[in-house]
């Protein structure tokens, strides 16, 4: 092998090594999104039983508070879903207050009688 042909074989397998890395970071990225997405969903699905009569009667005056903390929870979707860059990580504190914004509407989902907001929720207990 010639020099020239080791360095191009070189500046290949670099090439490749980083590409694939970055297409791992970028998959585990995207699954933490799916992850929060899908945490969003189940508890607006909650929300939507609650306000349907699934667990009884829902308390009117909730409502406005339900929209407020889903609208917050919301907002902060979408900002973590704007931070999402193939070449970078998300940001853990855009992370955590995603979570935290959830967590809260469906702890007061759970305040309100609907039982099932305990289960499943994105802390595991």
């Amino acid at each position: 092998m010639t020099k020239k042909h080791r360095l191009y074989t070189s500046l290949f397998s670099l090439i490749l090594s980083t590409s694939l890395l970055f297409a791992c970071a970028s998959k585990k990225q995207q699954s933490i999104i799916e992850h929060i997405q899908n945490e969003y969903k189940n508890t607006v699905n909650l929300n939507e039983r609650y306000i349907h009569n699934v667990y009884g009667k829902p308390d009117p005056t909730s409502f406005n508070r339900l929209k407020r903390y889903r609208s917050d929870a919301y907002q902060a979707l979408m900002k973590l879903r704007s931070k999402y860059d193939k070449s970078k990580p998300l940001p853990k504190t855009e992370i955590k207050e995603t979570e935290t914004k959830i967590n809260v509407y469906r702890s007061y989902l759970n305040v309100l009688g609907a039982t099932s907001a305990t289960k499943d929720n994105i802390f595991g207990f």
